[in-house]
């Protein structure tokens, strides 16, 4: 089920899924879908959201999404335009299918991240970026369970030290240039200072 969010006191609504009519090219990103809406997915979702992007935020659980939107809402930053671009999702491949960028903020497990590329690889949009935000774990072997290597890539935003605002893109090297640039731009509408890193040999996955 997808649900706009409307803010705390307004009662949410459903929207039903539409066929995909877009025209607009594939370079542009226009809306961004976060799985996993514990702390660092929900500022993941903040930032897009004050970026202007349509920003789908999933969570399996219904109370930790609701505890997630009412704290973005209660945001001072957060009008009510950017409010009604918050959309809620209970399902990873509602989530997906209408996403530009899709982010995934689960748990640091491998094999949990590993599924989650493997439903964004069936449900996403043909163009669609699937990024990860471990800190720890292989890019690579993410993008190895897709038909998209080209299409993945890393997206820390947790800040580093004398970093505070900064983004780090991790490349594999399958990872392509237009995938690289198109995350770099969103980087920069969400004001962070944007650093590309390959990723290293020595990243553990287990």
């Amino acid at each position: 089920m997808i649900q706009a969010f409307h803010g705390i006191s307004a009662p949410t609504t459903r929207m039903t899924a539409q066929p995909m009519t877009s025209t607009h090219t594939a370079s542009e990103i226009r809306a961004i879908a976060v799985i996993g809406a514990g702390d660092q997915g929900r500022e993941i979702a903040l930032a897009a959201l004050l970026a202007g992007y349509r920003t789908i935020l999933e969570d399996v659980s219904e109370n930790r999404l609701e505890r997630a939107a009412e704290s973005i809402a209660n945001r001072a930053n957060v009008g009510a335009e950017a409010r009604s671009r918050l959309v809620l999702a209970s399902k990873i491949e509602e989530a997906v299918r209408e996403a530009d960028l899709i982010v995934e903020a689960v748990a640091e497990e491998m094999e949990m991240k590993i599924e989650m590329f493997t439903i964004f690889d069936k449900f996403a949009k043909p163009d669609a970026i699937f990024a990860s935000s471990s800190l720890s774990l292989s890019i690579a072997e993410l993008a190895a369970v897709t038909f998209c290597p080209e299409r993945c890539i890393g997206m820390r935003f947790i800040p580093r030290a004398g970093k505070e605002n900064a983004l780090e893109l991790v490349c594999t090297p399958q990872t392509s240039e237009e995938t690289v640039a198109r995350c770099r731009e969103i980087g920069l509408r969400m004001g962070k200072e944007i650093m590309v890193v390959a990723e290293r040999e020595f990243t553990k996955s287990r």
